[in-house]
């Protein structure tokens, strides 16, 4: 018969993957400035390229050769804008993987969800609009010191950034983008210069949702830090 439950696991180093997911994020969001800055024209190019210049004459060659420069450059463009997000999205998965893994040895009070829903959580229809920050409350309320107070871990109180994070993060992922495919279903969006605008007021929620993301990895990131300095004795961080 066990006295005493058994120790919990050493917690994990966080400060390095904290660094890259951070910085990951911060490219992510240069990156997103820029194709908004350049959106216009880059949208344009890749509307019309249907309507590109044909061969006909060596008078026409200039134009084709800049059509397709145009058009080579704008796809290298989407394809940067897109590896840029992924890394951004695998650097902070990783580091929540680690996180939530040092969160679960820091109580004894079981999380909401498994891990495995840490990627499908953003994935799946519908529960992708709770489960991730539902996810990261948990580690949130474990990480903190105090740990968790109760018997169930839903009942914590939650944080006010994690809030302000997750709001800002379905204003410039969904709410925003649904708002433009239902305003420019039936017109041109390139030709319309409402359609600038709106990219921009979706830039700003954006670019709020990277700051505070990167402000809740390093508060969880020196929380954690700190108790695995106190655990190995180790003057804290």
């Amino acid at each position: 018969m066990r006295l005493h439950p058994p120790p919990p696991r050493p917690l994990r180093p966080l400060r390095e993957s904290a660094v890259v997911a951070v910085t990951a994020l911060g490219a992510a969001a240069l990156a997103e400035i820029v194709w908004v800055l350049a959106g216009s024209g880059l949208t344009s190019v890749l509307d019309r390229t249907s309507e590109g210049p044909s061969l006909r004459s060596i008078e026409d060659l200039l134009p084709l050769v800049t059509f397709l420069v145009r058009v080579l450059g704008t796809s290298v463009a989407v394809v940067w804008l897109f590896l840029v997000r992924a890394v951004a999205a695998i650097a902070f998965l990783v580091w929540l993987f680690r996180a939530r893994a040092n969160a679960e040895s820091l109580t004894p009070v079981p999380h909401r969800w498994f891990r495995i829903l840490i990627v499908l959580g953003w994935a799946l229809p519908v529960v992708n609009w709770w489960i991730p920050k539902q996810i990261m409350d948990d580690v949130w309320a474990s990480s903190r010191p105090g740990g968790v107070r109760g018997e169930h871990i839903g009942r914590e109180a939650h944080s006010g950034l994690i809030w302000s994070w997750w709001v800002s993060w379905l204003l410039g992922s969904w709410v925003l983008p649904l708002v433009g495919v239902l305003l420019f279903a039936g017109g041109d969006r390139s030709s319309s210069g409402g359609a600038f605008w709106l990219d921009v007021f979706t830039l700003a929620p954006t670019l709020a949702a990277a700051a505070l993301a990167g402000t809740v990895i390093l508060r969880i990131t020196k929380a954690q830090e700190g108790r695995r300095a106190w655990a190995a004795g180790l003057p804290p961080p």
